[in-house]
């Protein structure tokens, strides 16, 4: 199977070592260049094209969210942590889509948590070698869905997920249990999904497998599930799509 290529950027060499230690450790993973500042990121970035970068933020030059941004506009799909001594850009990092955020110092624990979430959103982005994936089993049905939630790391079933909705600066992620807040968009948590799921609306991404009916109101569609409280939007101009795949789902 191949490995995760990763770029860490930080100006304490201190930290580097550390990083480095902690991931010489893992099989999944290689380091492919080690970077000082934002400036430096970005040339590697051109040049290596890694599958996830690991990024302090307060540097000289340039700043690792200055820098992602630059890279993010030749490398769109581009995967990155931040691990920084502060927690102030917490938001701004979410706001980016970052996979996630760690507080120096650094614990092995916490940086391989990120590390699994990282090798999860790479593989359903497709950034992974689509023939290093295991074949669909059984497993898959128990796939889930990583997200960071009040300081902790929670992974969703897929399954227990009936749909997901964009509020403000945030998703919500229902289940019949709770809610899950997660600074995701909702355009990359939908490529972090199976077939199972289907973006109905800018702002809804639905279960299909939880949907009990569909009902038009005014300009739109509303989409119910089954034994819960309440409904997604659906536009019109997703319907006939929508419809399509629920009679493909409920054929299979």
């Amino acid at each position: 199977m191949n490995e995760i290529s990763i770029v860490i950027v930080d100006d304490n060499n201190d930290s580097i070592e550390i990083l480095q230690y902690f991931i010489s450790q893992l099989q999944d993973f290689k380091i492919l260049a080690v970077c000082s500042n934002g400036e430096e990121l970005i040339e590697s970035v051109m040049r290596e094209k890694p599958d996830l970068i690991l990024a302090d933020i307060n540097m000289p030059k340039k700043n690792g969210i200055q820098a992602i941004e630059e890279c993010r506009q030749f490398q769109p799909q581009l995967n990155f942590i931040f691990i920084t001594g502060y927690d102030d850009y917490a938001v701004d990092a979410f706001n980016l889509s970052a996979v996630d955020y760690i507080v120096k110092p650094v614990e092995k624990s916490r940086l391989y948590l990120a590390l699994e979430k990282a090798k999860s959103v790479i593989r359903r982005k497709g950034s992974y070698p689509a023939e290093q994936i295991s074949a669909v089993t059984e497993e898959a049905k128990e796939k889930r869905l990583p997200i960071k939630f009040n300081g902790s790391l929670f992974y969703i079933p897929l399954k227990d997920i009936i749909y997901i909705e964009k509020s403000i600066k945030k998703s919500l992620i229902h289940t019949s249990e709770r809610t899950y807040e997660s600074y995701e968009n909702i355009s990359d948590l939908v490529n972090m999904l199976d077939e199972s799921f289907y973006q109905t609306h800018r702002s809804y991404i639905v279960n299909l497998s939880k949907i009990s009916h569909i009902t038009p109101r005014n300009e739109t569609y509303l989409a119910y599930f089954f034994n819960f409280h309440s409904h997604a939007h659906v536009s019109k101009l997703k319907i006939n799509e929508l419809q399509e795949k629920m009679e493909k789902y409920i054929a299979n």
